[in-house]
């Protein structure tokens, strides 16, 4: 008799241990779902608010102005800096700074003399790989396994 309470007691114990196991990954688990959910809403939302800022630079017409969206209320100002673009969502406040429009205009303009006049001659400032950064390039392991 006295051995029966003794198995009887260590079943118990090991179902609430794996039963605490259990709701410790449960928990791990849940917690990374809402985490990867709630940076899926904030990418959302900037993707938005991006998209927002972009409308808003091709229709400014003024140095400094306003938009407002269904998404939120768009301001803008052109300086020195760069054009500077402010978006208020519902729940968030993005800046984003884009080049000013006068170096996009100036670059459509070159864009526009380069296919008026096709040449070959590129000055220095004009060649793409000056302006493109340095990137030091890693060779990628090819795995033994071939998919047939």
């Amino acid at each position: 008799m006295w051995k029966k309470k003794k198995v009887k007691a260590g079943v118990l114990l090991y179902a609430i241990t794996i039963a605490g196991i259990f709701s410790l990954l449960l928990q791990f688990y849940l917690n990374r779902q809402v985490a990867h959910q709630q940076t899926y809403v904030l990418n959302k939302e900037k993707l938005a608010a991006f998209a927002m800022a972009m409308k808003s630079r091709q229709k400014a017409t003024l140095k400094s102005g306003e938009r407002t969206f269904n998404l939120g209320k768009v301001t803008y100002k052109d300086n020195s800096k760069g054009f500077i673009i402010n978006v208020n969502t519902d729940k968030h406040y993005f800046e984003f700074i884009l080049p000013t429009l006068k170096k996009v205009e100036e670059q459509a303009d070159k864009t526009v003399d380069k296919e008026k006049n096709p040449g070959n001659h590129v000055t220095r400032e004009e060649r793409s790989e000056d302006k493109l950064p340095q990137v030091n390039e890693r060779p990628v392991q090819e795995s033994s396994k071939k998919a047939d």
